[in-house]
């Protein structure tokens, strides 16, 4: 489906370029609840690149669900990216963009005007995808099963494997280091070990609302603060029995 529109002028550097080669659907048009707003870019670059794109409506930012991008080696190519809403939303402009993979810079970036609303109600005929979106997207999740079976498949070094189930088991130490301590120590202890249990009761329930809201990162903030509560503990735990030594 080629892309029928006037294209506001590029910005562009000498060693890279981005330019939008189609839509589906072809604007004017209106979606449905998450139902994505597909485009093809074709982009040229003299260094590996990130190619994403900005959603605007009367010149404010509005992106709310994107594919994001995969790194794009240097050289030429095309590009597959879409972007979709669950509420209803307007959207004006496209801004694409190519991003230094290193420096995170911008180094080529276009303008496209849409017409295109989303309603935030699920539609009642589902759209069929074009070609393109077809065969774009296959090649887009073949590459990601690559790229995983590639992670999946690398060599891992022992300490590596040796800290992830350190910190792993971090979680359930803490715990229940936290329950014993707090069973066990009286007086000025007592309130020191109950510093860090203020606080990962904060995170427990910041975690379970993450799940109920259905993130796919939900424990990832009680992940990276249990070790720390666990090594505050431990601090605590040596101090006291240094403190208790007979001069």
């Amino acid at each position: 489906m080629v892309l029928a529109v006037v294209f506001v002028p590029a910005i562009t550097c000498a060693q890279a370029n981005v330019r939008v080669l189609a839509t589906d659907p072809v604007s004017p048009a209106t979606l449905g609840y998450r139902e994505d707003f597909y485009l093809r870019i074709d982009y040229t670059s003299d260094r590996p690149i990130f190619v994403r794109a900005e959603a605007f409506s009367e010149g404010k930012r509005v992106t709310q669900i994107t594919s994001g991008s995969p790194m794009y080696n240097a050289g030429s190519g095309e590009a597959f990216f879409w972007i979709a809403y669950t509420t209803s939303q307007h959207v004006d402009n496209i801004e694409v963009t190519a991003t230094d993979n290193q420096t995170g810079t911008t180094i080529a970036q276009m303008n496209l005007p849409v017409d295109i609303t989303w309603t935030g109600a699920p539609s009642s005929t589902p759209r069929v995808p074009a070609e393109w979106v077809t065969r774009m997207r296959a090649k887009e999740n073949a590459r990601q099963k690559a790229a995983y079976a590639a992670y999946m498949n690398r060599p891992v070094r022992w300490w590596t494997s040796a800290i992830f189930l350190a910190v792993m088991w971090s979680i359930p130490v803490y715990f229940v280091l936290q329950i014993v301590l707090l069973w066990r120590f009286r007086d000025v202890w007592r309130k020191m070990v109950t510093i860090p249990a203020v606080l990962m009761l904060i995170v427990l329930a910041y975690t379970v609302y993450a799940y109920l809201d259905g993130s796919n990162i939900f424990p990832l903030v009680l992940i990276f603060t249990s070790p720390l509560a666990l090594l505050y503990l431990l601090v605590i735990v040596g101090v006291r029995r240094m403190d208790r030594r007979p001069g």
